[in-house]
């Protein structure tokens, strides 16, 4: 059975500080605060269309299929097709 043996760590920084400390002294203590860790949840196609992105998946070399395309917009944008391109125009406002 292992014994638990408190680790600690100095670390020391030759010469003045880079930044103005404020009122902290130089060699302050300091203690890394614990955050939760960012969490990813994988969104849907429908779930993109329906909150207003569009989202392009490359099928060939200068094509691209709009995977959220909506109403009147093509499935497919390809490189120096300006009527191609999404309607981003009415998906973005002021």
């Amino acid at each position: 059975m292992c014994a638990e043996i408190p680790l600690i760590l100095v670390f020391s920084f030759p010469g003045p500080p880079l930044i103005a400390l404020g009122d902290t002294e130089f060699e302050a203590p300091v203690r890394k605060k614990m955050s939760a860790p960012a969490i990813s949840i994988p969104t849907g196609n429908s779930t993109l269309k329906n909150v207003g992105f569009t989202k392009l998946v490359k099928r060939d070399h200068g094509v691209y299929e709009n995977v959220t395309a909506t109403g009147s917009e093509h499935c497919y944008m390809k490189a120096g097709d300006p009527t191609s391109m999404p309607h981003l125009d009415k998906k973005i406002g002021d």
